[in-house]
């Protein structure tokens, strides 16, 4: 993957267009790669939903390097079974399901979705321990496909087992310690930003616990440029730091941006 490659998150930047449009859209927009939230309105989709989706990427002759996890459903209001104690034979097969679909459209990286828990995380917790055993199950998976498990920390969600860089840091650490070594976190700047995260003012950041990063502008989780954030700074501060990965556009609202370096203030 070309390091300067930007990834259209399709899903939420795409929102407004047809499904079955989307990934053709980034391309004609000249994205070199997309990402997906949970592609399908079900937990489980047909055979044939499968097909259509997976042609429909291929059909754009894009990458998606970064694909969801079925959210979980209702009862955990679809923000993921990661950190759910109970639900561990499900989120195997959430696992199993998402990595067979990203084996096919070129995926490397998996966002689990951590999921909301009843009070606060901690490492050692019933959650924290649940998270780790599922991603010590899950990971020989990924690695098999090639690819890492990535931790997202996320703001907006009072609930949400991650909501800090320290917060994945010590779940992904902790999965290393165990022989999971494709473990990562996904360092979205946007919720970073929101939540006041000290990983932006503390440099650099830990680039060997990093596996994808995405951007939005802030206020409004708009397209770089449209708020306040120096988005194009702390790009190159990953760069410089020694991060090689392409950067997702994980943005809602306006019109969609062609992708070209400007983007980033470059």
């Amino acid at each position: 993957m070309d390091p300067d490659a930007l990834a259209l998150n399709c899903s939420l930047a795409l929102r407004d267009i047809d499904p079955r449009q989307r990934a053709s859209t980034a391309a004609a927009l000249g994205y070199t790669a997309v990402e997906f939230w949970w592609p399908f309105e079900v937990q489980h989709p047909t055979p044939e939903q499968i097909r259509e989706f997976v042609d429909d990427v291929h059909r754009a002759e894009l990458p998606a390097v970064l694909l969801n996890f079925p959210g979980g459903g209702p009862a955990v209001e679809d923000r993921g079974l990661l950190s759910v104690p109970g639900r561990e034979d499900e989120f195997l097969r959430a696992a199993e399901t998402a990595i067979g679909i990203g084996r096919r459209i070129g995926t490397r990286r998996y966002n689990p979705m951590a999921g909301n828990i009843p009070g606060t995380w901690s490492e050692g917790s019933r959650e924290f321990e649940t998270a780790l055993a599922n991603l010590l199950r899950v990971a020989p998976l990924a690695a098999d496909a090639e690819a890492t498990i990535v931790l997202e920390p996320l703001s907006g969600f009072p609930r949400a087992a991650l909501t800090s860089f320290a917060d994945a840091q010590a779940l992904v650490r902790a999965a290393r310690r165990e022989g999971a070594g494709n473990v990562a976190i996904l360092h979205d700047l946007f919720h970073a930003a929101v939540n006041e995260d000290p990983v932006l003012t503390t440099a650099p950041a830990p680039i060997d616990l990093i596996g994808h990063v995405q951007i939005a502008d802030a206020p409004g989780r708009g397209w770089p440029g449209t708020g306040a954030l120096p988005l194009t700074e702390w790009v190159r501060e990953l760069r410089r730091a020694g991060y090689g990965g392409c950067v997702g556009i994980e943005c809602q609202g306006g019109e969609p941006r062609p992708a070209h370096r400007a983007l980033l203030g470059d």
